[in-house]
């Protein structure tokens, strides 16, 4: 990494999502959405094939696709009797990003995903950053550092949420977990939820740079036990935020 450039992180879309391209993307992000933002109840039946094929303007092969994917999502399941009918809730693959982003932020059912996810993140991401601790490159120890030192809005609202990403991707990649290293699209796409549900105020946006920095630091000296109290410390703070979000969906 360039010492004397200044770092810029820009929101890597690719990893954002698991969909196909063209025009079964399209007819299953708006399918996902319907079934997800209510338009398409619980054990609901979908329109037929072919009138999705009327109504939507694509072809039969485009509907089937976009069907399995949205199967393989847990959204919908498929049987000749009856068709495509809406999974309940507790089916969904909550661990994939398309289904955490396509939830609309004013639903009381997101402050849960935004409560429970955060929850999951305190249960790896702080053994993720006491692993980086000791596995991380060179490299990714400065990408870490620089991130959490760019998580600051005067860069912009976008650039901080690219920072605060590269920052939680290079840790769970620095692990040296494969495992690991595969749940940073799921943090992503709370990142954008997290940003998207309200935007942060000036001391709090102060106060996690601090903490990003935190942890950082512990991360580029190499002392495990200390990144992994850092990092626990940051997201039980995050917790604190995801619950006052549920109360305010509450009311």
């Amino acid at each position: 990494m360039d010492k004397n450039k200044k770092p810029t992180f820009e929101l890597p879309d690719k990893v954002l999502t698991s969909l196909p391209t063209g025009a079964v993307k399209d007819i299953v992000e708006l399918l996902g959405k319907s079934i997800i933002q209510g338009t398409y109840e619980t054990n609901a039946v979908l329109p037929r094939e072919e009138e999705l094929v009327d109504k939507l303007g694509v072809s039969r092969t485009v509907v089937r696709e976009a069907i399995k994917v949205l199967c393989g999502k847990g959204l919908v399941r498929t049987a000749r009797r009856y068709g495509s009918r809406v999974c309940p809730f507790e089916s969904w693959n909550l661990l994939d990003p398309d289904v955490i982003r396509w939830h609309d932020p004013a639903n009381p059912r997101t402050a849960r995903i935004y409560a429970e996810a955060t929850d999951l993140r305190i249960m790896f991401e702080p053994e993720a950053a006491a692993l980086a601790a000791g596995n991380a490159s060179r490299e990714q120890r400065d990408i870490i550092l620089a991130a959490a030192n760019c998580i600051h809005l005067q860069n912009g609202e976008t650039d901080t949420i690219g920072a605060d990403y590269a920052f939680h991707s290079t840790i769970l990649q620095a692990s040296g977990n494969l495992m690991l290293a595969q749940l940073q699209n799921v943090v992503y796409a709370v990142l954008l939820f997290s940003y998207a549900a309200g935007s942060p105020s000036a001391s709090e946006v102060k106060a996690s740079r601090r903490n990003h920095v935190g942890v950082a630091d512990a991360i580029v000296g190499g002392d495990s036990e200390l990144a992994r109290l850092r990092m626990r410390d940051m997201l039980s703070q995050n917790k604190a935020i995801a619950e006052k979000f549920a109360v305010s969906r509450s009311s």
